[in-house]
C-alpha cells in the first residue's frame, strides 16, 4: 500500500475515533466538565469553556477527516489536540492522580497511566503522519485542488 493510501486509512480512522470520542461528551456535558476538572490544570471558568468547545470541535474535525474536506487543517488540529491530551495525561500521572482520562466516557472509563500515554503517543504519530503525509488520494479537498489545476 502506498504512503497516500496509508495516510487516507489513518485519516479516516482518526476521524472515526474523534467522532466516537465526541459523542459521549456531547451527551453528558456536565460529566465531561467534571472529567476535565479532575485534571486540576485549568481555572474553573476555563474548564467549562473547554468542556463546551472540545466535543463539537472533535466532532467537526472527525467529519472533516472522514469526508476529506478541509482535512489538511483538521489533521493539524488533531495533531495539536493529541499533543495536549498526551501532556495532560502525563501531567496527571506525574502528579499521582488516579482519574479517568475522559476520552470516550464521561463516567469511569480508561484510567490515566503509562498505557494511556503510549496509546496517545501512537495516535500522535498517526496524526503527524496524516498532517504531513500525502493526502492526495481520496481527499475531496485535494481532488478539488487537482481539478482546479486542470482548468
Amino acid at each position: 500500500m502506498t504512503n497516500r493510501r496509508w495516510v487516507t486509512l489513518l485519516r479516516v480512522a482518526l476521524g472515526v475515533l474523534f467522532l466516537l470520542a465526541a459523542w459521549p461528551k456531547l451527551q453528558d456535558p456536565e460529566g465531561f466538565a467534571t472529567a476535565v476538572s479532575h485534571y486540576r490544570m485549568l481555572p474553573q471558568p476555563v474548564e467549562r469553556i473547554v468542556a463546551l468547545v472540545l466535543p463539537p470541535l472533535e466532532m467537526i474535525v472527525g467529519v472533516c477527516l472522514i469526508v476529506g474536506v478541509l482535512d489538511a487543517g483538521a489533521s493539524v488540529i488533531v495533531l495539536a489536540l493529541m499533543g495536549v491530551f498526551t501532556v495532560a495525561v502525563a501531567a496527571a500521572l506525574g502528579r499521582g492522580l488516579d482519574i479517568s482520562c475522559g476520552c470516550f466516557d464521561t463516567d469511569g472509563g480508561t484510567r490515566v497511566g503509562l498505557r494511556k500515554i503510549l496509546e496517545n503517543v501512537a495516535l500522535l504519530a498517526a496524526a503527524a503522519w496524516v498532517a504531513f503525509g500525502d493526502r492526495s488520494w481520496a481527499s475531496l479537498g485535494s481532488w478539488a485542488d487537482r481539478t482546479g489545476d486542470i482548468e
